[in-house]
């Protein structure tokens, strides 16, 4: 028999007014998932390398990732989800299912989408068949997802440079587990807590001590797998907050101790994640007087990445507006602009109102002239370690305007920004600019931090803000920290 492959993933921002849509997931079935995803550095990837290797059969059943955005419609994902069970469905009896999913996935309607869909496959596997699931560091991990898996292996880096590693660490586990090697057993902690997404850096501060802790465990063989979750931060829905999760081969009480002992310094050090954001205009007088470059400007309030729209002007109106010692460089989502420079053509100078459109609660349209340097179908390949590596984006058509020495790289759909290849594959390199504003909280920072003479991480209005207080907050469980500052935890 074979072992069954898939991937359904994206997060979700419950506070972004942008909704997903099927075709935002660029969903394929069958063999087309296989292809999307072999000889790829992602989750997929990695199961697929490992399987190969051992020679093992697989049944490819789907392959859906989009950028982060709001809730799913629901007659969308009612659609996707039917797709899925008919693939599954499709591919017969299976030994076991290895599934990459985010874990903060919502649609209208459903706060716990992972939850939704393994119930799904359980209906058609069998209470018996093994589902080893692999999720994103800032999954919210919930009941339903820990009682329908068979194991939960999760990403230990942030910025997630180890999806490939992830998917091969799971499909290693998978088959010990089909060989009768391990007889897998989870524990788990759900904590009352929220952190910030700017201090989340595995490789120091607060959580890197966390998750060498639990590398400790795994290395010293006690543990199959131990993931933290540190949770997405702007899900407003009742089952919230970070967890720990513990592997282990039927040792269920030392799993129990060392998930409590986790999730007790995880607390703990709660405060430890607390983040001071920089002025925009502070940022700007800075970068200006720095020797090299480039300044690196990370809007997180924006953070495509996160579920923000990716059109806020709160950088872009004050880079407009100051007299820059250099170029910069920003990314926008404006489809409306796309449409206007496109018809206008390659160097034309035009006149128009850009940004602020998805999410006017937060940024205004500012009205801008520039030259149009550039227009693209805006697909491009990312290169940096994790985040789909190798697997082709598509943005829409894109434009680059060149609004004096700011260069503003316009797209119809939002990316990731944590890539420079966004702004390569479109004749802009971040190396030889002054200023450029990455819209991340810290993603990024695998590849700017190794070229950036300064970086800030600016203060703007948006929807993934790091101030979680001014966030609208009214279906999460409380007391929850930070909303509940006084709030008292015992793993």
């Amino acid at each position: 028999m074979s072992i069954a492959i898939a991937s359904f993933m994206q997060e979700s921002n419950t506070f972004s007014p942008v909704l997903t849509h099927y075709h935002d997931l660029l969903p394929v079935f069958g063999a087309a998932a296989l292809e999307r995803h072999r000889g790829k550095l992602t989750e997929m990837g990695g199961f697929i390398d490992i399987l190969t290797r051992v020679k093992k059969r697989m049944a490819p059943v789907s392959a859906a990732w989009g950028v982060s955005a709001g809730r799913m419609v629901r007659e969308d994902f009612d659609r996707l989800a039917d797709d899925f069970s008919q693939a599954l469905a499709s591919v017969g009896k299976v030994e076991g299912l290895l599934f990459a999913m985010h874990g903060a996935q919502t649609a209208e309607g459903i706060d716990d989408v992972e939850g939704c869909i393994l119930g799904r496959a359980r209906e058609i596997l069998g209470p018996d068949v093994p589902i080893v699931l692999t999720l994103d560091l800032h999954a919210n991990v919930t009941r339903a997802m820990v009682e329908r898996a068979t194991a939960i292996v999760g990403y230990q880096t942030f910025p997630h440079i180890d999806m490939f590693e992830t998917g091969q660490k799971a499909a290693r586990l998978m088959l010990k587990i089909l060989s009768g090697k391990t007889r897998p057993a989870m524990a788990w902690r759900k904590l009352p807590l929220i952190v910030n997404a700017e201090n989340q850096q595995t490789y120091r501060g607060p959580a890197h001590h966390l998750v060498a802790r639990a590398q400790a465990y795994e290395q010293s063989g006690k543990a199959e797998a131990i993931s933290i979750f540190f949770v997405q931060p702007w899900l407003d829905i009742d089952e919230m907050g970070g967890a720990v999760v513990v592997v282990t081969n039927g040792a269920a009480v030392a799993g129990e101790r060392m998930a409590a002992s986790i999730a007790q310094k995880f607390w703990d050090t709660r405060r430890e994640f607390e983040f001071k954001l920089t002025p925009v205009k502070e940022a700007i007088r800075v970068a200006a007087s720095a020797k090299g470059g480039p300044v690196v400007f990370a809007e997180s309030a924006d953070s495509t990445g996160s579920g923000s729209p990716g059109d806020s002007t709160g950088v872009l109106k004050h880079l407009v507006n100051s007299r820059l010692s250099g170029p910069a460089a920003i990314f926008l989502v404006d489809s409306e602009a796309v449409a206007r420079l496109k018809e206008a053509g390659v160097g034309s100078t035009v006149t128009l109102s850009v940004g602020g459109k998805l999410d006017p609660a937060h940024s205004q349209p500012i009205t801008v002239t520039g030259r149009v340097h550039l227009i693209s179908d805006g697909r491009w390949a990312s290169r940096a370690r994790g985040y789909n590596t190798g697997i082709e984006n598509q943005m829409g058509t894109s434009v680059v305007l060149e609004v004096g020495l700011v260069h503003i790289l316009i797209a119809e759909r939002p990316a990731m920004t944590v890539d420079p290849a966004l702004f390569r594959s479109h004749g802009i390199d971040p190396v030889h600019y002054k200023i450029v504003v990455v819209k991340s909280p810290t993603g990024f920072r695998a590849e700017y931090e190794p070229i950036a003479a300064r970086i800030f991480v600016v203060d703007t209005p948006g929807v993934s803000t790091a101030k979680l207080h001014d966030l609208p907050w009214q279906r999460v469980s409380r007391p929850i920290y930070p909303l509940d500052r006084k709030l008292q935890y015992k793993a």
